[in-house]
């Protein structure tokens, strides 16, 4: 099997992957542009920033697996993936670490202007006073939206700054914070009137886009701090460029709205020039550490994969399908059983929804769960019992 390694990942990754049995083509410099005229042959793509769309995902006649060496799957049309019968997996968490403490930096950075006291020292300007304003962290409030992986690292890394911390959560809602050390707020309004400091760990998704807007923004006290560490597009850039401006906010961002293509030297960005801002070049999970963790676990995936057929992390299979109960059936393990019995569903009409098959020690027997969209009748059930080699069957109706 092929592997398309369309990024940079550590070479022990493509050695591990050898050892699997796997044929690796390592392209790092492949485009999004690229990958529909190179994806044909490919098994399984391993991408990390490189964005993967309908074209290519319909372009790979072979294509059984996509991972996302890293958490977000924004960059993958997963949709498209369902479609074409896909699976898309990432590797969740494996670079928290490393964005949380980017995220910790960017607050000190931002409260002390060091950015500005290095280019001025560079400049050989000295304006001692200027940088002798500094609030500093220790008893001023975060806000952390998102309490995920990242959003908890934030926080334990925070307190040991002595911040108090509260947080917004659209899934913890009147829940408990599961061990996390944060006050959970009632709206992410409320969160942002109450803070100092204000940072966003959440994916993009519909229902995330410009969750901090105008009004949000607006709501901030006066002279707080706003760190956008998750996905370009939660923040209306447009808008934090303008509060910025008018001076009522600071903030530090990861990553934007519209960011160049990897081959591009050019950002046009409205926070360019802008005072009261900083930013760097989406390289939150950037370190060696998480990279090697990432790297580990796309090995992990595949291994996986290949052992068992089970794809972890896998985030394209539906939660919910339309099946109402479950047909186990008991039966020898020959071969042709199973078809005898799916042809007698076939022949009834009845839709299978998933289908997992355990043989037992000794592989004289074996159980298969076969779960139906429809369920069987008397009869159906008399005509998969009697198929040759089959030992017994139930139907089990889903609660």
């Amino acid at each position: 099997m092929r592997v398309l390694i369309a990024d940079a990942l550590p070479g022990e990754v493509r050695v591990e992957l050898a050892n699997l049995g796997l044929s690796v083509d390592f392209r790092p410099s492949l485009t999004a542009d690229d990958l529909p005229s190179e994806i044909p042959d490919a098994h399984i793509l391993v991408v990390r920033s490189t964005k993967v769309s309908d074209a290519a995902i319909t372009a790979a006649n072979r294509l059984q697996l996509i991972i996302r060496a890293g958490a977000g799957t924004n960059t993958i049309d997963c949709a498209a993936a369902a479609r074409n019968g896909v699976f898309v997996a990432n590797c969740p968490g494996k670079n928290s670490l490393a964005v949380a403490e980017l995220t910790l930096g960017m607050i000190l950075a931002l409260d002390r202007r060091i950015p500005d006291n290095v280019a001025d020292v560079r400049a050989r300007v000295w304006n001692k006073k200027k940088y002798s304003k500094a609030r500093g962290l220790y008893g001023r409030t975060l806000g952390v939206v998102g309490l995920g992986r990242i959003g908890s690292a934030v926080v334990e890394r925070a307190r040991a700054f002595g911040l108090n911390c509260l947080a917004w959560d659209k899934v913890l809602q009147g829940t408990a914070t599961q061990g996390v050390d944060a006050t959970l707020c009632t709206s992410l309004m409320e969160l942002c009137s109450r803070v100092d400091i204000l940072t966003l760990h959440v994916p993009l998704t519909p229902e995330t886009q410009h969750l901090i807007g105008a009004d949000e923004l607006a709501s901030m006290r006066q002279g707080a701090l706003l760190l956008n560490m998750s996905r370009g597009g939660v923040v209306d850039d447009r808008a934090l460029a303008e509060a910025v401006r008018s001076g009522r906010i600071r903030a530090a961002s990861d990553v934007y709205e519209q960011e160049p293509r990897a081959t591009d030297t050019v950002f046009d960005t409205p926070f360019a020039d802008l005072e009261g801002f900083y930013g760097t070049h989406h390289i939150g999970a950037s370190t060696e550490q998480a990279q090697s963790a990432v790297a580990e676990e796309v090995v992990n995936i595949l291994r996986g994969w290949l052992a068992t057929g089970q794809v972890m992390n896998c985030v394209n299979v539906s939660a919910h399908t339309p099946a109402v109960g479950q047909l186990v059936v008991r039966h020898l393990d020959r071969i042709g059983v199973l078809a005898r019995v799916l042809d007698v569903l076939k022949e009834a009409r009845i839709n299978v929804q998933e289908m997992q098959n355990t043989v037992f020690e000794g592989a004289l027997a074996a159980s298969a769960k076969i779960t139906v969209q429809h369920a069987p009748t008397d009869d159906v059930i008399a005509a998969v019992t009697a198929c040759q080699d089959v030992l017994g069957v139930e139907y089990l109706r889903s609660r």
